[in-house]
């Protein structure tokens, strides 16, 4: 707390740093008392006289005793550090009420303020998607919670790095007040973000589905991809969402070429598309392109997604798994698709490509993913390229290579969500021209 002439202020983060703190000291009496606990002696530890039985009794009593005490110690630390995890959500859970009261109050004014790029406090924080966003920042804060006492209980490393990777997410979610339009903790975790606003000006809106062993716990890689994106563009026109609302595969191997996940999610996926085109059309207008992008896993889903109507002008494959389970042919997708432009890359000996196309005579067991996006008829196919460094991608790491930024795959990912010209089979492809004026060179400058 911090004190003021008008009262006090809570810090919640400095709540939580003096629950670690506390939980830092808990583990350490914990420790001790096992090591207390474990000491034992013979009977004929202190000689062979007939005061050594008494002896060791007298020391096993002494070591019962204060590692009956460090018990109790440990139980109060953990006590108080479950106490200022639950005082800072708390703090936290009213803030967002607060503000989502002030909210609801003020005017919407979307349009981007002369130091205020990215539209804070624009339309799309505001309507069913602002309240969706304060009652996940809530739910956010909860789980922080939850999280916090859940790592205290782990011995695990693996469950202890992966507790550790979700307090850091919920804790950087809390802080920059990130957009979460879905939450749930719950087994490996859901979640979707917005990056970005949407708001008139709006041109450009991309949305993202992850693949094979997606969960809270990775989550923050693929949002910074999504932040790759938006900040890519100096016009402040494009944004991004990132849907992590399903339950994916975690094995590649076993679980991979099982289309039940993507058959699971495909529906969901499909009605949040409903539910952003509508955000889309009334905070921005129609006048914006939304692009899909599925990579690895997340093709196939997205793919089985179009067979229900996706509401999309593109659709972008990355490393993709296939065109979706039992879609071989553009005859195999409803009429609304048909003016769905659609691209895809493939880095050189990914193997991904074991999967593109590939049925194994299993198909009618919910095996495979349908076609190759590759070479499915009407789909543009694109270069991966060299990385950031200059180096090929190639090869198992391309498989997530290819998402990081500064690459030439990244930059025909941004190419496709703005527009912009795409390099096409090594050949530069100069059609379509960003919308806002910027054109991009081959080797990622900018003419402006």
């Amino acid at each position: 707390m911090t004190g003021s002439a008008t009262g006090y202020r809570v810090a919640p983060a400095r709540l939580d740093t003096a629950a670690g703190e506390y939980g830092t000291r808990a583990d350490a009496l914990a420790t001790a008392q096992s090591a207390v606990a474990g000491e034992k002696v013979p009977a004929a530890a202190f000689g062979k006289v007939s005061e050594s039985a008494a002896a060791a009794k007298t020391f096993e009593k002494t070591m019962t005793e204060l590692g009956s005490k460090l018990g109790d110690h440990v139980a109060r630390v953990k006590k108080l550090q479950s106490g200022l995890t639950e005082s800072a959500a708390g703090y936290r859970r009213a803030d967002a009420q607060v503000a989502a009261m002030y909210r609801a109050l003020m005017p919407e004014d979307p349009l981007p303020k002369a130091g205020n790029p990215a539209g804070i406090g624009g339309a799309a924080d505001t309507g069913v998607w602002g309240q969706a966003i304060a009652a996940n920042r809530a739910k956010v804060a909860d789980a922080l919670t939850a999280e916090r006492s859940r790592l205290a209980q782990l011995t695990d490393q693996d469950e202890i790095a992966r507790s550790q990777a979700r307090i850091k997410l919920y804790e950087d979610i809390l802080a920059n007040h990130r957009q979460i339009l879905k939450f749930d903790p719950s087994g490996n975790g859901r979640i979707a973000e917005l990056v970005g606003h949407i708001e008139p000006g709006t041109r450009n809106v991309g949305l993202f589905v992850p693949g094979v062993n997606t969960q809270m716990s990775n989550f923050d890689a693929y949002a910074g991809l999504g932040r790759s994106l938006v900040a890519a563009d100096p016009t402040g026109r494009t944004a991004m969402v990132v849907w992590a609302d399903g339950v994916f595969p975690q094995n590649p191997v076993v679980q991979g070429p099982d289309a039940s996940y993507a058959q699971t999610m495909a529906p969901d996926l499909k009605h949040f598309t409903d539910d952003l085109r509508g955000e889309i059309s009334s905070h921005a207008g129609d006048d914006v392109t939304l692009t899909a992008i599925g990579h690895s896993y997340g093709g196939a889903t997205v793919g089985l997604a179009e067979t229900q109507g996706l509401d999309v002008d593109r659709v972008l494959h990355v490393e993709s798994a296939g065109m979706g389970h039992g879609v071989w042919s553009p005859s195999d997708l409803p009429a609304s698709q048909a003016g769905v432009q659609r691209f895809s890359m493939t880095a050189p000996l990914d193997p991904i490509e074991i999967a593109q196309g590939n049925a194994w005579g299993l198909e009618w067991t919910g095996i495979g993913h349908g076609a190759d996006p590759d070479t499915f008829p009407g789909v543009t196919e694109l270069e991966t390229g060299r990385d950031a460094s200059g180096n090929e991608l190639w090869g198992l790491s391309s498989h997530s290579d290819v998402l990081k930024p500064g690459s030439e795959s990244w930059t025909n990912m941004y190419r496709v969500i703005t527009g912009g010209p795409t390099t096409a089979n090594g050949t530069f492809d100069p059609h379509g021209i960003l919308e806002n004026g910027v054109e991009f060179l081959n080797d990622g400058g900018v003419l402006r």
